[in-house]
Parts: structure tokens; sequence; C-alpha cells
């Protein structure tokens, strides 16, 4: 899941030699796709209809829509990570080295960007963020030690060709405008947990400086982590809401915490699923998060405003958080909302409240709202979760294009030898039994 336009999942199928695929709408809690594919990756566009496949060192893209073969390449090394790190650009990590692929540079292959660190030799590699202008990279890894996990981010400057690396298990960058700043600065964020149970998250502006904004700012919080028998928990995501100024941190066993990107304030902390989480993102239209726990279940959680507002209030110290946050949320907030339901297609529920809550109601949902107490402040959060409809591992989570081109098959490179089946191309479900009718009859004649 790169955004939420769109959650996908590879799983097995009856063909050991193929994996089957679903593509799902996570707003609307409808079928998308279902297919089958050779490839052992794959991964949809943040915003396009656009499907990335990865089969041992073949990369290919193809158009959902007209299916058609917009870019492909081959990597000369061992791939271990791959991402989309915008619209038209796809990350590709080896052991030694991190290159960018731009989609509509023809034939032109993958770039190298910059080295991988040492400290990340023995690593494994779960994460690589860029931020919009494509000037700030990180690349994260993880390493199990005796009691417990440890994280190391490589932060890279493309001008000024500088690695930096911190100890760190989940990061992001965002383009946010401080409240006294006119105008909007890239920002680092960071979540670590360091020794025992406790953490850091970090708030941190980069640069370059612009002019007119007050000096780059660096924020911290201490936060408490709640380990359960034998579980070592730790951030695995961060979310930025920038219309609401809030942060979203995940830990890998289902705890939330949500801060104010201002001050980095943690104002709330609760526990949204007892699954674990591997993977999360920004739900643009409500501002709350989407994510997907091993059990296949996708989760979802938004506040409720004016409860949330009314009970930061309560706090003398939060005075400044709780009216910038009623100022934001029934403003632009509210703005945008409103002109997102417009091109939102109806709910199949009709039996969801039109309360402040913002979560969406689906079939087969079971809504939790749960409460929690942080600093003598009660915060209500809504949760909403679906029935799985398949296993999700984190490396097969994407999405793949269906195609009834077979035929057509050899205007798309092969991934095995001639005589065999395309490795990249793939099935329609519904074409799935007329094709295999042609091939009995070609191979009869």
């Amino acid at each position: 899941m790169i955004s939420d336009q769109w959650i996908a999942v590879r799983h097995d199928s009856r063909d050991r030699k193929m994996s089957n695929v679903t593509v799902l709408n996570p707003r609307e809690g409808t079928k998308i796709y279902a297919g089958s594919t050779f490839a052992d990756s794959l991964l949809m566009n943040p915003s396009h209809p656009l499907i990335a496949l990865k089969a041992n060192l073949r990369f290919e893209v193809f158009n959902v829509g007209n299916k058609v073969l917009v870019s492909k390449t081959d990597m000369l090394e061992r791939v271990i990570f791959w991402t989309w790190v915008n619209s038209d650009i796809i990350a590709i990590i080896t052991d030694s080295t991190v290159y960018h692929w731009d989609l509509w540079q023809g034939d032109s292959p993958p770039e190298n960007v910059f080295q991988r660190h040492d400290r990340l030799t023995f690593s494994e590699i779960i994460s690589y963020k860029a931020d919009p202008s494509l000037k700030w990279l990180a690349i994260t890894g993880l390493t199990p030690e005796e009691d417990r996990i440890s994280g190391v981010t490589q932060l890279y400057n493309v001008d000024e060709d500088i690695t930096q690396c911190i100890n760190s298990h989940a990061v992001c960058f965002t383009h946010y405008r401080f409240d006294d700043n006119p105008l909007p600065s890239t920002v680092f964020c960071v979540a670590s947990r360091d020794t025992q149970d406790k953490g850091k998250i970090h708030i941190i502006e980069l640069g370059p400086y612009k002019h007119g904004n007050f000096a780059p700012r660096n924020s911290y919080t201490e936060i408490q982590f709640t380990d359960d028998t034998e579980r070592y928990d730790f951030p695995i995501s961060i979310q930025v809401s920038e219309e609401y100024g809030l942060l979203y941190m995940v830990t890998k066993y289902g705890y939330l915490y949500l801060c104010d990107m201002e001050t980095a304030a943690c104002l709330c902390v609760t526990r949204v699923s007892i699954d674990i989480v591997f993977t999360s993102t920004l739900n643009s239209i409500s501002q709350g998060i989407l994510g997907v726990t091993r059990t296949g279940r996708i989760l979802s959680v938004d506040i409720k405003k004016d409860l949330l507002i009314a009970q930061i209030r309560e706090s003398a110290k939060w005075a400044n958080q709780a009216n910038r946050l009623e100022r934001v949320m029934a403003g632009k907030g509210q703005n945008k909302e409103e002109s997102s339901k417009k091109d939102q297609i109806p709910h199949k529920n009709k039996n969801h409240n039109n309360n402040n809550n913002l979560s969406f109601q689906v079939n087969n949902n079971t809504n939790t709202n749960r409460t929690t107490t942080t600093n003598n402040t009660t915060t209500t959060i809504t949760t909403t979760t679906r029935s799985s409809i398949a296993h999700v591992s984190s490396s097969s989570c994407s999405t793949s294009c269906s195609s009834s081109m077979m035929k057509d098959c050899s205007k798309v490179p092969l991934l095995l030898s001639p005589s065999s089946l395309p490795t990249i191309c793939y099935e329609d479900s519904d074409s799935r039994s007329s094709h295999s009718q042609e091939e009995a009859s070609e191979s009869d004649s």
C-alpha cells in the first residue's frame, strides 16, 4: 500500500507458478481487480493507474487502463528493496547502491543516486523516503539483537552529497508550514525507541532556509512504549496530516501516538489493533490513517475533531494547540472534506453516523471507539477494521495489472525462455478460461 487510493495483495494460487492478485479501493471497500501474475512482487503507483512489476532483475510498468507497456528496465545487481518515490520515479535499492528509475526517460537505465552506508550492511531495509524536491533522501534498516530491534536511517542530501546516519526505526518527510511562518518548509520526522521502554519523536526543519521564516526548529518529545509479554514494540511508520498539523506514529503491535507538529507534544496514545501492523498511509479524505495488519485486515483510524479539541483545551499547557487545531479543522480541513465528498461514490452502508467521526463505514466493518488517558487528557479515536480477504505479507503487498492481451505478449519482453509463458504478462480472471481453451486448440493443431 503506497497511498490511500489502492490496496493490493499478491497471494498464493493453486498454480504454483503464478500468484493471485487482488486490488481494492480502501475508501469504498470494493474490489477493483482480481487476476494472476508471474511477477514475484508488484506495486501500484501512488496516484496514477500504473502498475510496476518485478521478476528477479526485470522491472516493467504497465498502464492498467489501456494495458500498454509504459517502461521497462533490467538491473545487474540483486535488488534488496524497491518502492515508488513519487508518481514518476521508482527507487531500487541493491546491496551497495540506491538507484532512481524515471519512467519517462525512455530506455535510460536507473540512475545511481548514492551509496549505502556501512552501518546498513547487515540490516533489513524496510523503508525509503524522499522529500517532494528529491533533495533529501532517507533509507531505513532494522537489525535484530538479543533483546531489541535496532533501527538505523541513512539521511542523504543530494546538493551537498553528504550522508549522516541516525538511530531511528521510522522516518518521513513532509512539506509543512509552521503556524508562525509565511512559507512551508521541508520537515524531517523521526521516531525511535531507545533503551528499555523509552523512545523519542523528533520534528526537524531542514534547509535551505526560506527568507521570511523564523529560524529552523528542532523539537522532540519523549514517549513510553507499552510492551506485551515477550514482545518488543517499536515504531513502524509515521504519517503527517499537513492540513491539521498532526503526526501519527504507529508501532508494530498496533499502538498509535498522536503528536502536534508545531511542538512535537504527544496528545494521545491508544491501541488501535491487536494484530501486527506492518504498513500505513495517510487517508487524504479524513486526514486520518489507513493501515494493513499481518492478518490481512484493513485498518482505518480517524479522530473525533470536536472531542479532541475540547479535551486538549482542558490542559493548560496545550491551550495554544487546541486553538490552532480548532482553527484549521474548522477552516481548510472542513473545506477539503466537502470538496472530496463531491467526488466520492456514496457508501453502500447507509447506517453510518453523521457525527463528527470521520471514519467511513463499509460492509462487514467493526467499529471500536477507544478512550485513552494521556497526561490527564482523555481523547477518543475511532478505529474501523474490515474483514480480511487474503493473508498479506510485507514483501507482497502491491498490485498487478489485468491483461487479456496474451496473444500480444510477443510485444512484451519475456523473463523466461521463449517456450515459457511471459513472466510479467498477467491474466484477468474473466479471460483465464477462454485463454486456456485457445491454448488447447493451438496445441491440438
